[in-house]
């Protein structure tokens, strides 16, 4: 990168983290948990607050506001994720999004779903909720050593029987930051006639996303990690073909329209609209909402590049500490997590001392056992370099 390149990158990221006050103080790297909410972010939910609290909720004009600022979102996140507006459904999180396209497939008994291992629990509880009530088995697709794109589809391959209905999996894993090949997986999937329902929760927002191109079924994301969202905010991606597959198990006023009450009969809402149930807090869609804005006002692909860049960085400068352990993959896609273990010492202990040190990462549960690090296109340099001190110095005992 030479002198005036690097000069701009610095500037920008200065500019973006005027923007971003949690980022003051502490080094934030636990975007993977929740992101940083933005100030015009943080602006657009008080004015939103402010408003309903001076003039009330039952105003001529609220619920058209409301379906305004739900259609602004929906087409937002629908640019930003390569996808058409009639296929995305405003969630509260990703977990509902999950269910809303489990539950609302018809499963036989003995049918299968493939997964790993190192799914979120947001998969996994559904998947085995799903097993109990259907009688629908839930399989395993064994992460490949050494990891690479191909033996993950191996894996797949190898996992898949007669029985098999539909692929469940996570488009980066939450354990280590692995980017599966999900293009390659979809492809296949769609060759042998299963359904692809994905976990995007550590995806959207750290890497660049063309849902369309990618093929798969389902998408499930949230606003609150690295879209820089508020919590309670998500989405569902359904693709066009699916929406007569997938059935609205839960409904309410939003859901459809023409209703015969004498019937018990609705017409659905018009694309994924339909298994929206109900309202949601309108504040944290205003604030979704700018927070996309203020996304897209970047240069475009800026900031998946970004986080590529320092994820690999930082493992490489985690890899060069005596005892440690870098448990993420480097390969040609990378997302921006990284996970690492530190010979003699316990993961909880370690992010807790590392906290004390002002570098505000997380530990993983102890069946997975590691420190997991994110990396913002926020993040400076400098915030890296000092984490990897840190952790050498922890290591030589000082």
């Amino acid at each position: 990168m030479d002198a005036r390149i690097e000069q701009e990158e610095a500037e920008l990221v200065a500019r973006v983290r005027g923007d971003l006050p949690a980022t003051r103080g502490e080094a934030y790297l636990n975007n993977g948990t929740f992101g940083p909410l933005p100030r015009p972010c943080g602006e657009a939910m008080l004015e939103v607050t402010r408003g309903e609290l001076a003039e009330g909720r039952i105003r001529q004009d609220y619920h058209e506001r409301s379906h305004e600022l739900r259609e602004d979102v929906r087409a937002a996140l629908a640019l930003r994720l390569g996808a058409d507006a009639d296929e995305i459904a405003l969630t509260s999180r990703t977990t509902e999004g999950l269910d809303i396209a489990l539950w609302g497939l018809e499963w036989q008994r003995g049918e299968e779903i493939v997964t790993t291992r190192h799914e979120h629990p947001g998969l996994l509880m559904p998947l085995a909720a799903l097993q109990r009530r259907t009688g629908a088995r839930v399989a395993f697709a064994d992460a490949p050593e050494p990891r690479s794109a191909s033996g993950w589809l191996a894996a797949f391959q190898a996992a898949r029987t007669p029985r098999t209905r539909a692929v469940a999996l996570s488009h980066v894993l939450w354990t280590d930051g692995d980017v599966l090949p999900l293009a390659r997986i979809a492809a296949w999937a769609r060759s042998e006639g299963l359904l692809t329902i994905v976990d995007g929760a550590q995806a959207a927002g750290a890497l660049e996303i063309d849902l369309h191109a990618l093929g798969v079924d389902f998408y499930a994301l949230p606003g609150q990690k690295w879209l820089l969202g508020p919590d309670g905010t998500g989405a569902l991606y359904v693709a066009a073909q699916r929406l007569a597959l997938c059935q609205p198990t839960f409904t309410g006023y939003l859901s459809g329209t023409g209703l015969d009450a004498a019937a018990a009969h609705f017409q659905p809402a018009q694309g994924a609209r339909r298994y929206e149930a109900g309202s949601l807090s309108r504040a944290q869609l205003a604030g979704l909402a700018a927070s996309l804005r203020w996304q897209a006002a970047l240069p475009e692909g800026w900031a998946a590049r970004r986080i590529a860049a320092l994820s690999r960085r930082l493992a490489e400068q985690l890899g060069a500490v005596p005892g440690v352990r870098v448990l993420t993959p480097t390969r040609a896609e990378t997302a921006g997590l990284v996970s690492f273990q530190l010979s003699g010492h316990g993961s909880p202990e370690l992010a807790e001392e590392l906290g004390r040190r002002g570098f505000r990462v997380r530990h993983l549960p102890p069946q997975h056992d590691a420190v997991r690090v994110s990396c913002g296109f926020y993040t400076t340099d400098d915030e890296l370099t000092g984490l990897a001190r840190a952790v050498a110095g922890i290591a030589a005992g000082l």
